[in-house]
């Protein structure tokens, strides 16, 4: 199994511990996110402006931009810097975030533009969201305070981005996984059905989530969404142990990363994981009526 081969183990068990160095990262990806959304046509679904793990180099890196030759910003986690990468993930520009202010940040990715035949107002923050407010933005540096913190959290991105793509895979009409700069949750949505104009009537969502105001740590997820009608909650499937419903404010399943690493070795590991999404799938698919379209390659 692909996963199993390339799963990294988990280790840090206090994982609201990681909250602070993901803000960290949360705010620094914005550079990233800019860099895309100030550059390429803007897409219907903003996806313009996400993100894709790159194992290879441990970062969060745009979509590619052709400015004499392909391009793109990287977030590398365990290093916290800033770099503008070639189609090959070789760095041509490098910042190293670490006791710099998002001032600094976003002259290094005007610069980096410039250099490639942009004008620096080109590249604009993105104002159609905005993230809870953090000292961040009063001036306070980027700060690495912890390397094993950021080390944790980019095997977090990688599991996240290899468990999800393997299942998605399995879908006809599942986006690509990538990782979105407003809630910072690396996910796919697979439509279920579409109305006659082809948008999507129902979906389902798959990812993994940074804490938020529901939960207070990392958290895999499987959601779901329906432009009409009403969810019938009376009777919900069975998960694995450890695993939740919620059907009040948000709707769909959770399972913590903390029960994630009550497991001990790989195995076990990607085992629970895999077991919570296709199991939520499938009870999202029947309380939305309706089974996914199984892709046929």
């Amino acid at each position: 199994m692909i996963v199993k081969e390339n799963w990294q183990l988990l280790t840090h068990t206090k994982a609201s511990e990681l909250n602070e160095a993901a803000v960290q990262l949360h705010h620094a990806a914005q550079f990233v996110a800019m860099f895309g959304n100030s550059l390429l046509p803007k897409a219907a679904d903003d996806s313009q402006s996400n993100m894709f793990w790159l194992p290879e180099v441990k970062a969060l890196a745009g979509h590619e931009v052709n400015l004499k030759r392909r391009i793109r910003m990287a977030l590398l986690y365990e290093t916290l810097e800033l770099q503008l990468i070639n189609e090959n993930a070789e760095a041509l520009g490098v910042f190293p975030l670490s006791g710099q202010t998002k001032t600094t940040a976003i002259s290094f990715v005007r610069t980096q533009a410039r250099h490639f035949g942009k004008k620096e107002e080109d590249i604009q923050p993105i104002t159609h969201f905005s993230l809870p407010e953090h000292g961040l933005d009063k001036g306070n540096p980027f700060m690495m305070t912890d390397p094993a913190h950021f080390q944790e959290l980019a095997r977090y991105r990688h599991n996240a981005q290899l468990m999800l793509t393997e299942i998605a895979k399995g879908y006809e009409y599942a986006s690509a996984v990538a990782t979105w700069p407003h809630h910072f949750d690396t996910g796919s949505a697979i439509t279920v059905k579409f109305d006659d104009q082809s948008n999507p009537t129902k979906t389902v969502g798959i990812g993994l989530a940074p804490a938020d105001g529901m939960v207070g740590e990392f958290y895999f997820y499987v959601n779901h969404w329906q432009k009409e009608g009403k969810a019938d909650y009376s009777t919900l499937p069975s998960l694995p142990a450890g695993a939740e419903w919620h059907t009040k404010d948000w709707q769909g399943a959770i399972l913590k990363v903390s029960e994630v690493l009550k497991q001990k070795t790989v195995e076990e590991q990607v085992e629970l994981v895999d077991s919570f999404l296709r199991s939520a799938l499938e009870a999202s698919f029947g309380i939305l009526e309706k089974e996914a379209v199984k892709s046929f390659s």
